[in-house]
């Protein structure tokens, strides 16, 4: 029995006598403490306290402990409770944090906004480097949830002192303890799960998007104005705007902006500040956000900001048009033809797509009818007021010469599947895709890349329109794209991206082929196609695009090791390099399989300890002498303690992972090969079993001749 101390929400406090008190400690979760009691006279008191909100502690860690969960059962003459409890830190659930932080941030200011107004306080304990979240931002959540981003974000690990949270790089000791079966320990039982291991991973580096230079805006009509994309560039005269919006804006005024600050922030966010400006203009109001935002400001203009283009780009880049046919203000009756031609005319990433859903004076204006007499025309308003900032239709770059046939023509495909050997538009991998280009324009190409890479002259930059693009070695490339221009590719990525435009410089290829048939094509401009969709307008090309790309196969993607096992595809906000994305990847693989040991924890309950002194926490590393009779280096991953020495049960310790390297696997296939040369040459014959076929008839004899 263990007495342990029992607070109820009102502040009574009382002690109950338990058994099998099992105090469980798990890596990176929170602890618990399960245990019994008998609802008699000694604890009369205790069992009527058992409710919501109680505080148990651990009188040998002075540990608080939350009952989560309570199970009486009936006997003869009293009830028996078995307790699950929480540890105290889990509290941080019960705050809700609305504020948010985003792009790079120490680990301090996380804390701070994790524990601010809580209970709560924090400890670091180690040096810890910033973490850039980029346009995701960190907060609007539970505290626990926000605990395990952070714990994410910066790759540390922590551990619990009642409501003080510590953080680490790694918690734990070195060279702790040690576990030598039949010595101080029973059995070691080992389980190795080989369900999880991947060997090849593919990534991709900060979004960007569009294009880096934002892509030609139009002011030559509201319509135009409304297919420019969402970072689209207007041509002002970026002086003249930043001061007469420093000048008229009530924000600005209100909360003391920095103009050119947030200029760059909105920018840097993937929207285009000019119409940004010029529609805040339209809609403003010192009291709320930015762009008449309800759901901010939360104090910071300029994180504010940044939560305002995130929201801008995931209404722009939906997947289906919805307008707001209705407001506060007014309404207009649903028009299914209006809103199908919509669809068409504002593409994703337009700024039409994301004002036609989110205001409905917006929707009015192009539907030419009035929800509301009073409501203004937002979309002309920014037409003239960005034109009064010096504001022009800006045509987009040619980018390099050629006829545009190609590239008009290959434009149309962004966004068709990833489908492994196909070479339709209705799915095709890298190479069906070059290969349809090229059999359209009469030119005859087939897959693989291994086969294209040899249809032209191997080329250098600047690439020109039509250009196939290559990576890997010649003959032995892997993945091919065609050039659209000097500066920009199309290429069918891979299944979770499709088909898709992008900037040459985010993935530079390793070598190009430039097609002899091709290029004449494109320097005559000689279009034997009578395809229609060469029209396409390509303002409204949304295709997603990266500053850097990659794939990773480590080296038990070998074919004589495990082969390729494909992680999900890794992505990041924040990464621009792609030696830094390549070691993101290498991170992500999980090319061992996840093993676990376990073994009662008897060195605590002998007095056979033969002078070995365990150290037991979580995040503790030591030694166990493994089935292959080799002391392996292991981590305490988890433990159950029971608490009360009178206890029959036993305590338990979970190790793992241990990370096996290419050469114990090269040396367990050397076993296995040498135990083949030692087995039978012949197999032992094995007895089938028995079948219905194999049952012997027995010949009934009928009643009346058994009878005679």
């Amino acid at each position: 029995m263990l007495n342990l101390p029992i607070r109820s929400p009102a502040g009574k406090e009382a002690t109950v006598q338990a058994y099998n008190v099992a105090v469980t400690d798990t890596l990176k979760s929170f602890p618990t403490m399960n245990f019994s009691f008998i609802g008699d006279g000694a604890n009369e008191a205790a069992e009527k306290m058992i409710m919501p909100r109680v505080i148990i502690t651990d009188p040998t860690t002075g540990q608080q402990y939350r009952i989560a969960s309570s199970n009486p059962v009936p006997t003869a003459r009293f009830r028996v409770y078995a307790i699950t409890t929480i540890h105290i830190a889990h509290d941080l659930h019960d705050y809700y944090i609305e504020n948010t932080v985003t792009g790079s941030q120490p680990l301090k200011a996380c804390c701070d906004l994790l524990t601010g107004g809580t209970k709560f306080k924090y400890s670091i304990d180690d040096n810890i480097s910033d973490h850039d979240f980029g346009s995701d931002s960190l907060g609007n959540a539970h505290g626990d949830d926000i605990l395990s981003s952070i714990a994410s974000a910066f790759d540390i690990e922590y551990w619990f002192d009642n409501c003080t949270i510590h953080f680490a790089k790694e918690i734990g000791k070195k060279d702790s303890f040690v576990f030598i079966d039949r010595v101080n320990t029973s059995k070691i039982q080992v389980n190795e799960d080989y369900t999880t291991i991947t060997t090849a991973i593919k990534g991709t580096g900060k979004q960007i998007d569009v294009q880096n230079n934002g892509g030609n805006g139009n002011l030559d009509s509201v319509e135009g104005f409304a297919k420019s994309m969402i970072n689209a560039d207007f041509g002002v005269n970026k002086q003249q705007m930043c001061q007469d919006f420093a000048n008229r804006s009530q924000k600005v005024q209100a909360r003391g902006v920095d103009v050119n600050r947030l200029y760059d922030t909105v920018k840097n966010a993937g929207v285009s500040p000019e119409w940004f400006f010029a529609y805040e203009l339209q809609e403003q109001n010192a009291n709320m956000g930015w762009l008449n935002h309800w759901s901010y400001p939360h104090g910071d203009p300029y994180n504010d900001a940044v939560v305002v283009c995130n929201w801008i780009k995931s209404i722009a880049y939906s997947d289906t048009l919805n307008p707001a046919w209705s407001a506060a203000e007014g309404s207009i009756s649903p028009d299914p033809s209006l809103q199908s031609k919509w669809e068409q005319d504002y593409g994703k990433g337009t700024i039409g797509r994301l004002y036609l859903q989110a205001t409905a004076a917006v929707v009015w204006e192009l539907a030419g009818r009035s929800g509301n007499a009073s409501m203004g025309k937002p979309l002309a308003g920014c037409v003239s007021t960005i034109k009064g900032w010096g504001g022009h239709t800006v045509q987009a770059p040619s980018g390099g010469g050629g006829s545009g046939q190609i590239a008009a023509f290959a434009r149309q495909y962004a966004g068709v599947p990833y489908v492994w050997g196909g070479n339709s538009p209705s799915g095709w991998d890298c190479s069906g895709f070059v290969a349809y280009v090229y059999n359209h324009f009469g030119i005859p190409m087939h897959q693989p890349t291994t086969y294209e890479e040899y249809q032209g002259q191997v080329v250098g930059p600047p690439y020109q329109e039509g250009d196939m693009l290559f990576w890997g070695a010649r003959g032995d490339t892997y993945h091919v794209a065609l050039a659209l221009d000097s500066n920009t590719l199309e290429m069918a990525a891979n299944p979770e991206r499709g088909t898709v435009i992008q900037a040459i410089s985010a993935w530079p290829p390793d070598f190009a082929v430039r097609n002899s048939a091709m290029a004449a094509k494109v320097s005559d401009g000689d279009d034997s196609s009578d395809d229609s969709s060469s029209d396409t307008d390509t303002s409204s090309d949304t295709t997603t695009q990266y500053t850097c790309q990659g794939e990773y196969r480590s080296p038990m993607a070998a074919d004589d090791k495990w082969g390729p096992i494909w992680a999900n595809p890794f992505s990041s906000d924040t990464i621009t390099d792609q030696d830094t994305l390549m070691a993101a990847l290498k991170k992500q693989v999980h090319d061992y399989p996840d093993v676990q040991y376990t073994t009662d924890w008897i060195t605590f309950k002998d007095a056979f300890s033969h002078g070995i002194k365990n150290e037991i926490a979580v995040g503790n590393y030591g030694y166990l002498r493994d089935r292959y009779g080799i002391d392996v280096n292991v981590r305490i991953q988890s433990y159950t303690r029971y608490r009360d020495r009178d206890t029959t049960q036993t305590d338990t310790v979970t190790f793992g992972n241990k990370i096996f390297g290419i050469d114990e696997w090269n040396n367990r296939e050397n076993q296995a090969n040498a135990a083949l040369h030692k087995a039978p040459k012949k197999p032992e014959t094995v007895t089938p079993p028995v079948t219905f076929d194999d049952i012997q008839t027995i010949n009934v004899k009928k009643e009346s001749e058994e009878n005679g």
